[in-house]
């Protein structure tokens, strides 16, 4: 990964994610938006995966007691995806065209 991928990822773990805007090149705080809910970790690796192949950061967020009961299923097995919200929007457009491709 570029170091601005990885720089954008370190920022985004922390919470807020600072961008340039195209107005005159401002700082803004941008909280990470969520794009996608899945159903499971699997399922939340392959939309992750999905997303950073297209030059997307990507931080999942679990619910905190799935992972240590080891829960594949139900509302403690989801994972929240989440973007930097300027990129939200060409997430959501990514996998309502993944979606549309699948028989």
């Amino acid at each position: 990964m570029s170091a601005l991928v990885l720089g954008l990822l370190g920022t985004l773990r922390r919470g807020i994610v600072h961008v340039a805007t195209r107005t005159g090149g401002r700082r803004v705080p941008m909280p990470p938006v969520e794009v996608y809910r899945a159903a499971n970790e699997m399922e939340a690796q392959v939309v992750k995966g999905r997303l950073e192949s297209e030059g997307i950061p990507v931080m999942l967020r679990y619910e905190a007691a799935g992972p240590v009961f080891g829960l594949a299923v139900g509302a403690l097995a989801e994972v929240r995806v989440l973007v930097p919200a300027l990129l939200a929007e060409q997430a959501r457009r990514i996998l309502d065209e993944a979606e549309d491709e699948q028989p």
